[in-house]
């Protein structure tokens, strides 16, 4: 799927040098996302689906123990709980980059106690929470063995947790001098650890897009195949091959867009960006009346 949309995003911008700059910076990031796609598509071992492998059994006589595209790294489908695991990571990766973009701007504002206050410690807290729960019975349960941290982690993680903890509650309500509010802000921040928590549980919708772009190709190519290998298998297979990978193309196409720029937006900014520009002020009708008064 990567490969077409880069060809077909290259053509076009090849063919229509002068188009719209919009359009042109869209179908450049189209273009990009689809060698992306592809890449991930060879480290997971996806080509249509498992166009490959059907072809080689149906019309090959290849058996069906034998894979001809092995994934270079895992095949999702086989252990969805992996993949499910390294989008979390990649999401907590994500939302550090953006954290860290805030704290360049505290920095370039030569705010030092803001960078430390608001930066430097939920970067602590979060950190320490995530080693904290490496080694928990819920994280062993999740990818199917325990994980045993040294004895210097365990504490770290404590240490991380706990100061970071500290820095947000006496410092996140720095503004106000009264240390009751001050103290009852911080704490009303540190409530939103939940908000990290949903952010990156977010992230888990790449493994969705992912494994249901995956079957439903799989499942075409089973439709493709079920004629077997005769002059009649050949046209059912080409038809249904074709229709049916085209309708998942667009389908997902939509859904990896609508669902990334999501992530992006919502999660990814709304970790440093700051909207600015002129408030809106739309057209209106402004009566004027005149009250006179007679002396």
């Amino acid at each position: 799927y990567g490969l077409v949309m880069a060809i077909v995003c290259a053509i076009v911008l090849k063919k229509f040098p002068r188009m719209e700059k919009g359009m042109n910076k869209m179908l450049r990031l189209f273009f990009w996302c689809g060698l992306s796609t592809t890449f991930w598509g060879f480290m997971y071992g996806g080509f249509f689906g498992d166009a490959i492998d059907v072809v080689a059994h149906t019309f090959f006589g290849v058996p069906e123990s034998q894979a001809i595209l092995k994934p270079i790294w895992f095949a999702p489908l086989n252990d969805p709980m992996r993949l499910l695991l390294y989008c979390l990571l990649f999401g907590l990766i994500h939302l550090f980059a953006g954290l860290a973009m805030k704290g360049y701007e505290y920095l370039k504002d030569g705010d030092v106690v803001g960078f430390i206050s608001d930066i430097v410690s939920w970067y602590m807290f979060i950190t320490g929470l995530v080693m904290m729960l490496i080694p928990s019975e819920i994280f062993a349960s999740i990818v199917g063995h325990k994980i045993v941290f040294a004895s210097w982690l365990v504490v770290l993680s404590k240490v991380l947790t706990i100061g970071g903890l500290v820095i947000i509650l006496l410092m996140s309500g720095r503004s106000n001098k009264n240390w009751g509010l001050r103290i009852a802000l911080g704490a009303y921040d540190i409530y939103g650890v939940t908000g990290w928590l949903s952010d990156v549980l977010s992230y888990s919708r790449l493994l969705a897009l992912g494994l249901a772009t995956g079957v439903i190709a799989s499942v075409i190519n089973m439709m493709a195949s079920m004629k077997g290998n005769g002059v009649v298998g050949v046209i059912l297979f080409i038809i249904i091959f074709l229709v049916g990978h085209t309708l998942n193309i667009l389908i997902n196409l939509l859904g990896a867009y609508v669902h990334t720029n999501r992530l992006q937006y919502v999660e990814f900014f709304g970790k440093f960006y700051d909207g600015g520009g002129k408030p809106f002020t739309p057209f209106k009708v402004v009566n004027r009346y005149v009250e006179i008064k007679e002396d």
